[in-house]
């Protein structure tokens, strides 16, 4: 029986003046392998925030109640949505990045996920079994800690996958099949994370930064995405399968509003997904670029209030 499981979320309003500052300092000197990795990694639009953290929150306090902390990953901000001062009601805990690399803050600063994945299992009052998940994640029907683990082990929301040389892979795939790579699987099989909340085990990922302790080394190293790093939680379903220390499961409870999807879906689409998620027929899902679909889909505004739950406590 697992008792205490935490949630985590990395968030940044990459709209604040400061912010958008300092970002730009370090983008002059960064350099991808292929230019047209950019909007993956250094482009505007991957550090745009516009309410997601907000019903990313709501969902969670609405349908897994029985988590224990939710832990918000941030550099030197605060959602102004929230109240500092009852954020304790909520269960909710500020991380300043400065915390989270209190080890090694030569890396500092970072605006890489990979980089804040690479050291996220060194929090110390983080449980052992614990929910990784961006801002832009929502819960969209109840779930029990069942539906994350089973018999001690995680649940892995993962889809089969293949490709070849000739294919022309996203900075997001090249993180999966690194992350593969380093268990020994290739290119004719290997697994692609769900676009939801992934299910992790400090102590698990404790053992990986051992193992590969150059690799870990070289994802907090980048201030931005690179094609030379790997995608934590891809390692650990790689690890996880490999040694029967997980659960396959179909990521069919999930649904994705992709990047493209947000900015180009038809409207009649995205209401058809949103339909489904209200009725409870998918778990959770993933709006990559709400700025994009609200302007578009209004109507989604109000399918969030209502498939999120209420306002938290601690909300303004």
């Amino acid at each position: 029986m697992i008792s205490g499981i935490d949630f985590v979320i990395f968030w940044v309003d990459g709209e604040d003046p400061l912010h958008k500052n300092k970002r730009r300092a370090y983008e002059r000197g960064f350099k991808l392998e292929d230019i047209s990795n950019n909007e993956q990694s250094i482009d505007d639009r991957r550090f745009c925030q516009h309410d997601e953290l907000k019903y990313c929150l709501r969902s969670i306090k609405t349908h897994a109640s029985w988590y224990r902390n939710i832990y918000i990953i941030t550099d030197n901000q605060f959602p102004s949505f929230l109240s500092l001062d009852s954020i304790q009601l909520d269960r909710i805990k500020i991380i300043d990045h400065k915390e989270l690399f209190a080890d090694c803050p030569q890396y500092l600063p970072t605006f890489n996920s990979r980089a804040l994945a690479a050291q996220v299992h060194k929090l110390a009052d983080l449980s052992d079994y614990f929910i990784l998940g961006n801002d832009d994640l929502m819960l969209g029907a109840d779930v029990s800690p069942q539906y994350f683990f089973q018999e001690g082990k995680p649940n892995l929301f993962v889809d089969e996958f293949s490709c070849n040389d000739q294919d022309k892979l996203t900075l997001h795939h090249i993180g999966i099949l690194n992350a593969a790579k380093m268990l020994g699987f290739g290119k004719d099989k290997f697994y692609i994370p769900s676009h939801g909340f992934i299910p992790l085990v400090k102590s698990t990922l404790n053992k990986l930064d051992s193992l590969f302790f150059r690799e870990f080394s070289n994802n907090r190293l980048y201030k931005f995405r690179h094609e030379s790093q790997f995608l934590v939680e891809s390692l650990f379903h790689h690890y996880c399968l490999k040694f029967n220390l997980g659960h396959e499961k179909s990521t069919q409870s999930m649904v994705h509003f992709s990047f493209q999807l947000c900015r180009e879906g038809l409207p009649q689409k995205i209401l058809f997904l949103f339909d489904l998620i209200e009725k409870g027929d998918r778990k959770q899902f993933c709006l990559n670029e709400i700025q994009s679909l609200i302007p578009r889909v209004p109507e989604v505004n109000n399918y969030l209030s209502r498939i999120c739950g209420p306002p938290l406590k601690s909300e303004f």
